[in-house]
């Protein structure tokens, strides 16, 4: 073989090296860019999914631990029907009202983001079977609320006007109470304000544990997902430190939640995988004291609503309203 030989297959050798080492090195960085991609798009749904979580544990641990102390949770127990929100303007929803609003709030968000979540679960990247667990978990808890006669459509209708169109963002509490004070909107938000009610007197307490217990399965599942640390045991530290003698929701944005029986040992079973324990007991009738209602409906025009059987559910009024 002449030399002539010898540097032309060399030559070819060369290049042929070359160019497949290029291609493995672009489909590389190109699988790469998609890994990152993914991931990112992956914490950019599971990380809120996890922050709203532990907000809407943390909000209801509170009213779970009031209620086992004291048998009712005072700071919710400011209406007996969801239709006195009507009219409530801006000072009622940031000063009287504010638990019960920031409640049906968070609890809208969460819905939100389970919405999300649910709808591009194919495109998000999880760990082993962690893409058919997290579905599991998201049913659970879809089922613990309907359990709370939040049906599984009321919570999609109510996540889906917790986002403002066509931004795709979460409403804002004052965007959110906006939408309380008009009647045909709060409909959609009217079965969780019932159940709020009736929890904050002390009722519906086998469906609240059930809520709790799913919100911390879900919540241990996230931390183990994102790698993190325990969510809910976090955010019950972070209020321990609030000042004393703030309502809950006072503070700015959906983690502001405390008050009437969380003390510093409130939620204390909070922790990864763990939620505070109601005593066990028949689940009272439905239906809420209009002794303790301060005000009537708004407007001259309002007259009594319709009435339902005993044990209908705490989203249809148990008994028609006093009229002005």
């Amino acid at each position: 073989m002449d030399a002539l030989s010898v540097t032309l297959i060399s030559a070819v050798t060369s290049g042929a090296i070359s160019l497949t080492l290029a291609w493995l090195s672009s489909r590389q960085q190109r699988r790469d860019g998609e890994r990152v991609q993914r991931e990112s798009r992956t914490m950019a749904y599971l990380n809120p999914l996890r922050r709203h979580t532990a907000e809407v544990h943390h909000r209801l641990s509170l009213y779970a631990t009031s209620v086992e102390r004291e048998g009712c949770y005072p700071p919710a127990q400011v209406l007996t029907d969801p239709r006195r929100m009507e009219g409530k303007g801006a000072d009622w929803f940031t000063g009287k009202g504010v638990v019960l609003g920031s409640s049906v709030w968070m609890t809208a968000c969460l819905f939100a983001q389970m919405n999300r979540t649910r709808h591009d679960l194919p495109f998000l990247r999880l760990a082993g079977n962690d893409d058919t667990r997290l579905p599991g978990l998201l049913q659970k808890v879809h089922a613990a609320f309907a359990a709370c006669e939040i049906y599984y459509a009321t919570q999609s209708s109510l996540g889906t006007d917790a986002l403002l169109e066509p931004e795709g963002r979460l409403r804002s509490y004052r965007e959110f109470c906006d939408l309380l004070a008009e009647p045909e909107r709060r409909v959609w938000a009217d079965p969780v304000i019932w159940f709020l009610i009736a929890v904050a007197h002390g009722e519906r307490r086998p469906a609240l544990q059930r809520a709790l217990d799913a919100l911390s399965e879900l919540s241990a599942f996230l931390d183990d997902s994102l790698a993190g640390g325990a969510s809910l045991r976090a955010r019950h530290d972070a209020e321990i430190h609030r000042p004393p003698g703030r309502s809950p929701g006072a503070g700015a944005g959906p983690a502001a939640g405390t008050g009437a029986g969380a003390g510093p040992d409130a939620g204390a079973s909070a922790g990864r995988g763990q939620a505070p324990h109601l005593p066990a007991g028949p689940i009272p009738a439905p239906g809420p004291t209009p002794s303790l209602d301060p005000g009537p409906l708004p407007g001259p025009d309002a007259g009594p609503g319709p009435t339902s059987a005993p044990g209908t559910g705490p989203h249809t009024p148990s008994r028609p309203l006093p009229p002005d």
